[in-house]
């Protein structure tokens, strides 16, 4: 009878185990290089524009609610996990439209048909002083 010999199945493996971290800072690598260009993807030609201040009036105003949807409807913090979006809709001297995301005190604070001076930088929001008269 020959003794049975119990070799190692997976011994093949051990020359490409010194690759490990090699392999692992080259996907780290490619994870960050992606990243970066989506990032710089995701920002508008507009952000970039030169701010103005133009004569301008509220034509409409919206708001968007977004709820995490991790949060499910049975826990306790569904009705505090609500984010709210601010939109107003300006009506430029020019007649041309433009909607800019603001913060909630500048939403509550302009009414609609409110003329005044918008300040607004490409798709940023910089302020809008409402005229007195």
């Amino acid at each position: 009878m020959t003794p049975l010999t119990r070799e190692n199945p997976f011994t093949f493996i051990v020359p490409y185990l010194k690759f490990i971290p090699l392999v692992l800072v080259a996907a780290l690598l490619i994870f960050f290089v992606v990243h970066m260009i989506r990032r710089n993807a995701k920002n508008n030609p507009k952000d970039h524009a030169v701010g103005k201040s133009v004569g301008a009036r509220v034509a409409s105003k919206r708001q968007k609610r977004r709820r995490d949807p991790n949060i499910k409807p049975y826990d306790p913090d569904y009705q505090k996990m609500i984010t709210y979006f601010y939109y107003i809709t300006f009506e430029l001297d020019s007649c041309e439209r433009v909607e800019l995301s603001v913060p909630s005190d500048v939403y509550q604070a302009l009414a609609e048909d409110t003329k005044g001076t918008l300040t607004y930088e490409g798709a940023r929001y910089i302020d809008f002083i409402p005229s007195q008269w």
